[in-house]
């Protein structure tokens, strides 16, 4: 059932973003539509019908999840796609062509006319064959086991009552738990599904302590299907309704007496429910486990029925939701389980498939532990995929077996179930199924990227966009859709459904994010089933090649899907034949040759791509990737993405490319642009490196960017080019918001610094840099970006008083080759908003001095090539949330300053290419700790260098 409203939700995204892509095809497109204009408006007006009608199916719910219903259900998502096709076909076709129209528009029209034939069959195939729809509740409709039957949740299980939870800490659980406060306390456990929270619960509710602490106790499952009255009357029964309230384990006898009561509660009014309890746990020290609670509404709708109770008491939930948790706590902290590490995960593996009562002494053949400790590792750490991992082998007695499950050890978790529990894909599904339609296809899309890998933040929200995934803003509401991109990562996240991999440098934004293992494998499977992307990976070529008879080319092997996104991972390669006719997102990570991208470009499966990702080997480096002409027919591409090649040189046909949006070359060596390149209309986001050139010949006098309007990235390159003395600088840059731009002068710098049309109050990035032999003669101006949040100096700042016009808003500041001759840090430590500081080679002089109660919110420290510093002193409460620094290269420091022990909030301490005597203060040699030794610290590191003596 609950698989059904997934798919009728996922179509109805599908159909959602072809409404947004032929809305935006009537505005950008509109000369090339002019003339069936009014067909083109037919569609949308029934695409918004077929919107319609699924978000009142998803409302209600299918009666059964038959064939039928799939079909019918996926015929409207292949409708919605179809029309995009032949729209954006037309486009290309009628640009192609020398004389507009014609032909081209007799087979539109025909191809329209067929869609609204088909799209009036299939509604009447609805009743035609019989599929039907009603109102009944998901709890109480449709086949197969409701979520609250499939998820046994009892705080009494005997699969777990005497299994010692491996890498599980009830401490700080129990700790809370037993802490006698004046007010009714709520505890969130939060965390992925699979993270072992209703394991933990379940071990410190069942505690003798904890037990004997309280004097009403009730657990109760909530589930995504809740409803009120039944867990009502479920606390209700177990904290006192019945004499068979104080029970030590649930028998026959318990459970049947239960029924019974729930039976007569039935009759008992909501309300009165509540005042039941109220009068049950009055005056009482209670705690109710609230187990697998989802939704806001759903504890505002619980909370109201729990008193005040005796001092102590405590309301305990499990939960994947974030947001929720911090909702209900407010002002504390939620406990969140941490993934097990190797050891633990092993530990877990091997009690789960050698169980003592089943092998005795005899334990783990050796030539199991091998593969069992290999397998162990995909599971990433998850408690409940290694558990399922270990019920499964514990069936495998021959090593033939094993060695088939390590072949492929996720095809066998997402298959296979753990007793009566949920399986790894199921319980997973849970929280895909809670998704709003928006958010699926998001979701989705994270299965593309290779395993392990850190997705950079600011691209996953660009290929959104650029994939059209993303929710064109309301007007009124006044944000840009990377903001709205930025609302949809942070609902996942929230929802545990993705990890956060790194913050920026404010230490609360994301800089990368990533996809458990476990959960990634769910996005490639389910993306495939539903056609929405392909994966093509190199273990599962090499598993299909094993199975496969030797007629089957490797090609044929690789691609049996019509999916309109393929992501084509390292070691792979794919005949751009066998793509789907109508590819829109081709993604390429570690390609070995240019012939390769040359080969997508050319191929006719690409000319409606909207997104061109194309990443090459770096140990292989590709020393040049001069891109084909026939990249300017793919008219419709909204992002093109080049990495890893030594020199890029892209043609002048670039210039066709209208709808583009992102142009990322920054990861290259080199790269040769034509002038061609300012005439893209759309362009918002050009990133490039520092070694960008233009051809020979070139006169700025002349070009500027189409529409200056809508750029808001503009990073890296170089003032005498992209940001001249002349037209350029008269353009309106009112929305560019990253700006990373060399000058070859001071009076370039002024130029730049005083333009009217440069909105400085917009900046919210700004790396500048100036040869040595120039330099930075006033920093006035940079007080006028009053949101600028990071900022990199490259270059000779000539008054340290200087730094005094540097804005507040400040949270990153990188000084490099600076040559400043007075401490800089009484004006920095001042910033209020600092949390990232970069020192590199600022600074001349012998002393630094952080002042007391100076960087108040200051987090890490790097203080690099500083060489002629001698003293450094820190003063009292300095810095007091440090938690990292780096100190580099500086040989005449002889210690770390005393003041620096006073902060207990440093975590990391990392020394490299300094003298073995400042090293040999930190370090621990024979068991006796240097005189520098931090013993609070977690990790000090020493960086491999050169001897420095």
């Amino acid at each position: 059932m609950a698989e059904m409203l997934v798919l009728s939700a996922l179509t109805e995204a599908v159909i959602s973003q072809a409404i947004e892509r032929i809305s935006y095809l009537l505005i950008y497109e509109a000369a090339s539509l002019a003339s069936v204009k009014d067909d083109v408006e037919t569609l949308r007006i029934e695409l918004r019908r077929m919107q319609s009608f699924l978000r009142s199916f998803d409302s209600r719910h299918a009666e059964s999840a038959d064939d039928s219903v799939r079909n019918w259900v996926s015929e409207l998502r292949n409708i919605a796609c179809e029309i995009e096709d032949v729209i954006e076909i037309f486009i290309v076709k009628a640009e192609a062509s020398i004389v507009k129209g014609g032909s081209h528009l007799r087979k539109l029209r025909k191809q329209i006319d067929s869609i609204e034939t088909r799209i009036k069959s299939i509604f009447e195939s609805r009743s035609n064959y019989g599929i039907r729809f009603d109102s009944r509740d998901l709890a109480t409709g449709g086949a197969g086991l409701s979520t609250v039957e499939l998820r046994r949740s009892y705080p009494d299980d005997e699969e777990e009552e005497n299994d010692e939870v491996t890498g599980l800490d009830t401490t700080v659980l129990k700790t809370r738990l037993l802490e006698e406060k004046d007010h009714l306390c709520a505890i969130p456990i939060v965390g992925m599904g699979g993270l072992g929270k209703t394991t933990l619960a379940k071990k410190v509710y069942n505690d003798c302590d904890v037990k004997q602490h309280f004097e009403c106790c009730a657990w109760v499952l909530i589930s995504q299907e809740y409803v009120a009255r039944d867990v009502f009357s479920e606390i209700l029964i177990q904290i006192g309704y019945s004499s068979q309230s104080h029970y030590t384990s649930v028998t026959e006898e318990i459970l049947e007496a239960r029924k019974k009561e729930r039976e007569l509660l039935k009759t008992v009014e909501e309300g009165e429910l509540i005042g039941l309890i109220k009068n049950k746990l009055r005056g009482k020290r209670y705690v109710v486990v609230l187990d697998d609670i989802w939704r806001v509404d759903d504890w505002d709708s619980i909370k109201k029925i729990f008193p005040k109770g005796k001092e102590g008491s405590k309301v305990v939930f499990t939960t994947r939701m974030k947001e929720l948790a911090s909702y209900a706590d407010p002002h504390g902290s939620p406990i969140e389980p941490p993934l097990l590490n190797l050891e633990e995960s092993w530990e877990l593996l091997y009690r789960k498939a050698f169980p003592s009562d089943v092998f005795g002494e005899r334990g783990c053949p050796p030539e199991f532990e091998r593969m069992g400790k290999e397998m162990v590792k995909k599971c990433g750490g998850l408690p409940l995929a290694i558990v399922v991992l270990g019920g499964l082998l514990r069936m495998k007695n021959s090593e033939d077996e094993w060695k088939k499950v390590e072949k492929d050890v996720n095809a066998h978790l997402n298959r296979y179930r753990y007793g009566q529990q949920y399986g790894v894909e199921e319980m997973l599904a849970l929280s895909y199924h809670d998704l709003p339609y928006y958010l699926k296809p998001c979701f989705l899309y994270l299965g593309s990227f290779p395993e392990d890998m850190e997705i950079p933040r600011r691209k996953l929200i660009q290929l959104w966009i650029a994939e059209g995934l993303v929710t064109e803003p309301i007007a009124t509401r006044g944000q840009t859709m990377e903001e709205i991109a930025e609302q949809y990562l942070r609902e996942l996240i929230d929802r545990c459904m993705v990890q956060v991999g790194n913050r920026d440098y404010t230490g609360v934004g994301i800089k990368t994010c990533r996809v458990h293992h476990v959960v990634r494998d769910f996005c490639v499977s389910k993306a495939r089933e539903d056609d929405f992307s392909e994966v093509i990976r190199q273990h599962e070529i090499n598993h299909m090649m094993e199975t496969s008879t030797s007629c089957f080319s490797i090609q044929q092997l690789t691609l049996t899907t019509r999916t309109r996104r393929i992501a084509i991972h390292p070691g792979c390669n794919l005949n751009p034949t066998r793509m789907h006719p109508h590819l829109r997102s081709l993604l390429c990570f570690d390609a070995i040759s240019s012939s390769s991208l040359v080969q997508y470009i050319k191929s006719k499966n690409v000319r409606l791509l909207r997104v061109l990702e194309f990443g090459f080997n770096r140990s292989t480096m590709v020393s040049k990737c001069t891109v084909p002409t026939e990249i300017g027919q793919l008219i419709h591409l909204r992002y093109l993405g080049i990495r890893d090649a030594g020199k890029v040189k892209l043609p002048s046909s670039i210039e066709n490319l209208r709808n583009l949006g992102t142009l990322n070359l920054r990861e290259n060596a080199e790269v040769v642009l034509p002038l061609e390149i300012l005439r893209l209309k759309r362009l918002k986001h050009l990133l490039l490196p520092f070694r960008t050139s233009f051809p020979h010949g070139f006169t700025w006098a002349t070009y500027l960017l189409s529409d200056p309007r809508q750029i808001q990235t503009l990073k890296y390159i170089r003032f005498g080019q992209f940001l001249l003395r002349n037209k350029m600088l008269r353009c309106e840059l009112t929305n560019l918001r990253n700006l990373g731009v060399h000058f070859k002068s001071n009076e370039e710098i002024r130029l730049f610094l005083l333009s009217p049309n440069l909105e400085l109050r917009m900046l919210q990035s700004l790396h500048m840099s100036i040869p040595s032999n120039e330099g930075f003669s006033s920093l006035q101006p940079l007080c006028q970006c009053v949101i600028l949040s990071k900022l990199f100096l490259d270059g000779k700042i000539s008054k340290t008083h200087d730094l005094e016009f540097l804005p507040t808003s400040l949270t990153k500041l990188i000084l490099c080759d600076s040559g400043l001759k007075e401490d800089p840090m009484p004006i920095l430590e001042k910033l209020p908003n600092l949390r990232f500081l970069g020192l590199h080679n600022a600074y001349v002089g012998s002393e630094i001095v952080c002042g007391a109660e100076g960087f108040q919110r200051l987090e890490t420290l790097q203080l690099f090539s500083l060489e002629e510093v001698t003293r450094w002193e820190v003063g009292e409460y300095a810095m007091p949330n440090l938690k990292r620094l780096h100190i580099k290269h500086m040989l005449e420091l002889a210690m770390i300053p005393e003041g620096l022990k006073n902060i207990t909030s440093l975590r990391e301490l990392k020394i490299s290419d300094m003298r073995r005597s400042f090293e040999d203060r930190l370090r621990v040699k024979d068991g006796i700790e240097g005189v520098d030794f931090y013993k609070e610290l977690i990790m000090i590191s020493f960086l491999e260098r050169d001897v420095i003596l």
